[in-house]
């Protein structure tokens, strides 16, 4: 199928305009057959994150054709077949050393590790910039992209699906509508990182964006890790927030363990605790966590079942004498 001729049909079951603009291209490598292989990760749901370099728009003077959130695209693969039409929700610009592990995550390939994921894009983007004087290095701005797939021919897609997105001033606004509801329902900000106390957005995603630098000094707490909004794809409303944390501090490891997670009080009783779980589990394996711990207050049965469900072991009960309160602590074998 020629690209034309799915984007039409795409346009044609989803009422787009056929005249929204697109761009049909396919995913680059250093290795023969890395076209294919990548476009088919992207039908698998494996991968939902690519990265270009920033300074070939610069050099080709096309800093006007930048992606962003909202970009529909057209993936070839290696005969120029069309295979599916993806939509940009996600893009910064930003150096390589600065990328964090969950963009290599979601980039998909190899053991989807940040270690992997700068191996390759080094010899990557040396090759992309080789026939130019502007050398590569962890100073180099590249352009990072997420993706949901919208369309693939023959293939019904969840309607119910959730996207996992970084901090960014794109989604400030859902940001703060899940904040001002945490507060009017009294609700604990778990997995929120410091939203309570910081109700100016900016701050907090700077702080967000900062926590996950993998190349930041380490705090007085020694502690890594990301936070993840939790966006659903139909009406792009964030109704969970998650901590995944990749290194901990002996709070956690005693404690709290390495994921906190929270579901908007209005969006409650849909099973999306268990799927913002499941996704955390899967991006800490990139870490070569075997496995992994999370806690719940013994009395918060919704949570329990959440653990449960995604292959909690109940391990003991611990007290949290700084908060004043008992923790159930679990096991999740990975």
């Amino acid at each position: 199928m020629t690209e034309q001729e799915l984007w039409a049909e795409f346009c044609s079951k989803k009422n787009i305009d056929i005249d929204t603009p697109y761009e049909a291209w396919g995913f680059g490598g250093v290795e023969e057959g890395d076209t294919d292989r990548l476009a088919e990760l992207v039908i698998k749901g494996v991968k939902f994150g690519t990265a270009s370099s920033y300074d070939e728009y610069v050099m080709e003077d096309v800093l006007d054709e930048l992606p962003k959130p909202g970009d529909y695209s057209v993936i070839l693969d290696s005969k120029d077949e069309a295979v599916c039409v993806i939509r940009d929700y996600d893009v910064y610009v930003r150096a390589f050393g600065d990328v964090p592990p969950f963009h290599a995550y979601a980039e998909g390939e190899g053991d989807r590790s940040l270690k992997y994921w700068r191996n390759v894009h080094t010899d990557f983007f040396k090759e992309c910039l080789d026939e130019t004087d502007m050398p590569f290095n962890q100073e180099s701005k590249v352009v990072c992209e997420k993706f949901s797939v919208e369309y693939i021919p023959g293939k019904e897609l969840p309607e119910d699906e959730l996207l996992f997105v970084e901090p960014s001033m794109d989604f400030a606004k859902e940001i703060a509508a899940y904040r001002q509801e945490m507060l009017d329902a009294g609700s604990s900000f778990d997995g929120c990182f410091s939203m309570k106390r910081m109700p100016d957005m900016q701050e907090y995603v700077d702080y967000c964006i900062g926590w996950a630098n993998p190349r930041r000094e380490a705090d007085e707490h020694g502690a890594w890790g990301n936070v993840l909004l939790v966006i659903r794809k139909s009406d792009m409303k964030m109704v969970g927030c998650m901590q995944v944390h990749s290194v901990l501090t002996e709070r956690m490891k005693k404690y709290t363990g390495h994921v906190g997670y929270s579901v908007r009080p209005s969006e409650r009783g849909k099973g999306y605790a268990k799927k913002m779980l499941a996704k955390a589990l899967d991006f800490l394996s990139s870490f070569g966590f075997d496995e992994v711990y999370v806690s719940c207050l013994p009395e918060n049965e919704a949570s329990k079942k959440t653990i449960l469900a995604n292959g909690g072991e109940f391990m003991e009960t611990v007290y949290l004498e700084e908060d004043g309160v008992n923790l159930e602590k679990y096991r999740i074998r990975l």
